[in-house]
């Protein structure tokens, strides 16, 4: 199905990768769906397109950065980082449990969290 000449584009999407096990000692389930992405792209196959999504996370970048020819980070996008804080926020003053929190309190957990949430 992949070598059919002359076929429209196959379309591969795998989505959170960093979400897959990662154990050491044997091949773990990600260690074995980084191989495969490998192969796939091994294969020179003009018709397949691959889309990869995941954290940044040391393993997955080091097999899959030599194999890209496009690679987009949101990891340190300054817009991720406000979504996060406007919604913790929304949050934070709006939970009937912290309206009773100090402003500088409040204003604490949201800036805390929008910087630790590392794009999440």
């Amino acid at each position: 199905m992949l070598r059919v000449p002359g076929e429209a584009p196959i379309y591969v999407i795998i989505d959170a990768l960093d979400e897959c096990p990662n154990t050491t000692g044997i091949p773990s389930p990600r260690d074995k769906a980084l191989t495969v992405m490998e192969n796939l792209v091994n294969l020179s196959l003009p018709n397949l397109r691959l889309c990869i999504t995941s954290r940044p996370e040391i393993d997955i970048r080091t097999s899959l950065e030599p194999l890209t020819s496009n690679c987009v980070s949101l990891h340190d996008q300054h817009g991720q980082r406000e979504d996060i804080a406007n919604f913790v926020s929304s949050v934070v003053y709006s939970d009937r449990n912290m309206r009773r929190w100090r402003d500088q309190d409040k204003e604490l957990v949201v800036r805390t969290l929008a910087d630790s949430a590392d794009g999440m």
